[in-house]
């Protein structure tokens, strides 16, 4: 484990925690990196590896997480290559989301861009307007990006939907866009929470979608038309049984996060704990989404 230090370091706000792995085993870094405190997780494809981001005062769980990092062998999954740790300050966080984060089109009405940016939706586009601030999701992530397409092609009007893991709240912004009466988004981090809060009012759907600081399903209730979960596989297989809890009949769960690798697992795991049906897959590089439905009543 190599550690970068710089003059900065005092105004550190996150450790960047970068794993560098083969694919294979992601999902267990991704949980790892989690239960260590990251409050979210980046599956990066070149070079492979999974990055986590940890608040500054909780690096005395480092040492912990080396040593579980080090048992992947164990459980029959390829050695970690290299870890790299170097501090991030909430400066350096904005300067990486500008030179990334550009104005894109998602299916054939969202268009989503940076808050700064002075580019000038065409009539048809419904605008995203971002301020990533130290939350995760922009549509750059093929993740993200396969989910927002999906979400254009299903989204009805007065739709009640819910939204696991909703990072900046990209996805609720877009639901509450596309015609939802209201939306759910769901995060277990308090600064993703308070972030897309920001963007939701920012893009005036503050009235529709309600963001909830809680794990899971559990800030759920009620049932809802479409569900939409951007998290990594292991969540999908192992929660699957409560999807019927909280999808009416008819309804549509949009899986995503998920490496092409594990899509035959998290399709059983969806089909037959769940009993839902396969409506389509989508795929961008490593990455797959699928969109199930729930039978009628």
């Amino acid at each position: 484990m190599t550690q970068k230090k710089n003059p900065t370091d005092t105004e550190a706000h996150w450790l960047s925690i970068q794993v560098q792995a083969p694919p294979q085993a992601w999902d267990a870094i991704a949980s790892m990196l989690i239960e260590a405190g990251c409050t979210g997780v980046q599956l990066c494809d070149q070079p492979p590896r999974v990055v986590g981001y940890l608040p500054g005062e909780q690096g005395a769980q480092l040492p912990a997480l080396q040593e579980r990092l080090n048992t992947l062998p164990q459980f029959d999954l390829p050695p970690v290559m290299a870890v790299h740790i170097q501090p991030v300050s909430e400066k350096d966080w904005h300067a990486l989301w500008r030179r990334h984060f550009r104005s894109r089109r998602f299916g054939t009405r969202l268009r989503v861009q940076p808050s700064w940016s002075k580019r000038k939706p065409n009539p048809e586009e419904l605008l995203i307007q971002l301020d990533p601030g130290l939350a995760f999701g922009t549509g750059s992530h093929p993740t993200t990006a396969l989910c927002l397409e999906l979400l254009d092609t299903y989204v009805r009007p007065a739709m009640r939907i819910a939204d696991l893991g909703t990072g900046t709240g990209i996805l609720a912004i877009a639901c509450a866009k596309l015609g939802a009466s209201e939306v759910v988004a769901v995060d277990n981090d308090p600064l993703a929470v308070q972030i897309a809060e920001a963007n939701a009012q920012r893009n005036g759907v503050g009235q529709t979608v309600q963001i909830v600081l809680s794990d899971g399903w559990e800030g759920l209730h009620g049932t809802f038309d479409l569900i939409a979960c951007n998290i990594i596989s292991t969540f999908h297989i192992q929660t699957a049984s409560r999807i019927p809890e909280f999808l009416r009949a008819g309804g549509y769960y949009l899986a995503s996060g998920i490496i092409g690798r594990n899509w035959r697992e998290v399709r059983q795991a969806i089909e037959q704990k769940a009993d839902l049906r396969l409506l389509e897959v989508r795929k961008r590089r490593t990455w797959v989404a699928g969109m199930f439905q729930r039978p009628s009543a």
